[in-house]
């Protein structure tokens, strides 16, 4: 039976941050929710506007997901709409994000896995879904963060994701592999006012077909950075296959309530003291806070906080406008109180009450 007219949610994709989250958001909320949307302006707010490749892979799992109706499902299209036909089941998904288009297609695993979570863990069987592309670059989530801090945190809701990569693909375009499996959950409020105590610590050094010299120069650096804050010795190096060449630096920790985590990795010509720097920089200004979860954990956090039963409250370092966008595309979709204390570039408190 068609969906009611009222009941389409319509939203502007350029709204707030204006990027991918907004329309990550709105696709997996129509799922859960089964309630229609329509975006139009998608990405409006980016510099490249439009369906991206990562977009399209997230769709094709939801509308096998979800039995799903589409229009304007191409790369490039400014206008989309998705209407689930059923509840969200449990898939078997592969997908070659690099594969796409002509060439070599961007596109970030992590990102289109993680997006898949409040998903997939609702479907009430398990789920595994098989990916090729990105996992490992800066400005993005790349495997060892997601691995270290996501999956930890979202395991304190309650919530069953398990990854493993086969090959790495460092930078833009890049063809590594990852598999991310999902268990049925019942999603569990947090209540993280406070972090307490650090439980553990440490950095990731992950390296593929680098000189011996520059992976031992990137762990030297980072173990110093451990000790000098009194943060132990507990340094990962890790050697994988991949493509081309490529190095990640991770730190990371975890709170009584709460985690963070911090990456960098080499760009051409860089230098490995350089990309330690850079992950120790962001990561110490974070432990420098009272917060709960680092900047990009709260936003991964709160589509997941909206399906538990009660009140979840965590605190970060660093409200994002990707955070408050994501909260107000929830609401378009859920009569929910989600409240947002301070104000953009600050730190602030999120409660979510069901």
């Amino acid at each position: 039976m068609p969906k009611a007219a009222e009941e389409i949610v319509t939203l502007n994709g350029s709204h707030g941050e204006g990027g991918g989250a907004l329309l990550r958001t709105a696709l997996c909320m129509s799922a859960l929710t089964q309630k229609p949307v329509v975006i139009h302006s998608v990405r409006g707010a980016m510099r490249k506007p439009g369906l991206s490749h990562e977009d399209f892979a997230l769709l094709s799992a939801l509308a096998i997901s979800c039995n799903a109706r589409l229009e304007g499902d191409d790369v490039g299209s400014r206008k989309l709409a998705f209407a689930p036909q059923q509840l969200p089941k449990a898939i078997k998904f592969d997908f070659d994000i690099t594969r796409i288009g002509p060439g070599k297609s961007p596109g970030n695993t992590l990102v289109v896995a993680h997006s898949l979570a409040a998903l997939l863990s609702r479907a009430g069987a398990y789920s595994s879904v098989h990916l090729f592309g990105e996992t490992h670059n800066n400005n993005t989530l790349n495997f060892d963060a997601f691995e270290l801090a996501t999956c930890r945190a979202h395991l304190a809701q309650g919530i069953g994701i398990y990854p493993h990569l086969t090959s790495a693909g460092f930078g833009f375009a890049n063809r590594g592999e990852v598999v991310v499996e999902y268990e049925p959950s019942a999603t569990n409020p947090i209540d993280w006012q406070s972090r307490g105590g650090i439980v553990r610590s440490g950095a990731w050094v992950t390296a593929v077909e680098l000189h011996s010299r520059l992976i031992n120069d990137a762990a030297t650096a980072a173990l110093k950075k451990l000790q000098e804050a009194g943060l132990g010795d507990d340094l990962e190096l890790i050697e994988v296959s991949g493509p081309e060449p490529g190095l990640s630096v991770t730190f990371h920790t975890q709170f009584e309530r709460g985690f963070a985590s911090s990456s960098a990795c080499l760009p051409k010509g860089g230098k490995p003291f350089e990309t330690v720097h850079r992950a120790w920089e962001e990561f110490h200004a974070f432990l420098g806070t009272s917060a709960t979860v680092d900047p990009f954990l709260a936003d991964q956090l709160l589509l997941t906080a909206a399906f538990a039963e009660g009140k979840t409250t965590y605190t970060t370092s660093v409200i994002t406008r990707r955070l408050q966008t994501i909260a107000w595309v929830i609401k378009q979709f859920l009569p929910i109180a989600i409240t947002i204390k301070g104000t953009e570039g600050s730190p602030g408190t999120i409660t979510v009450q069901r």
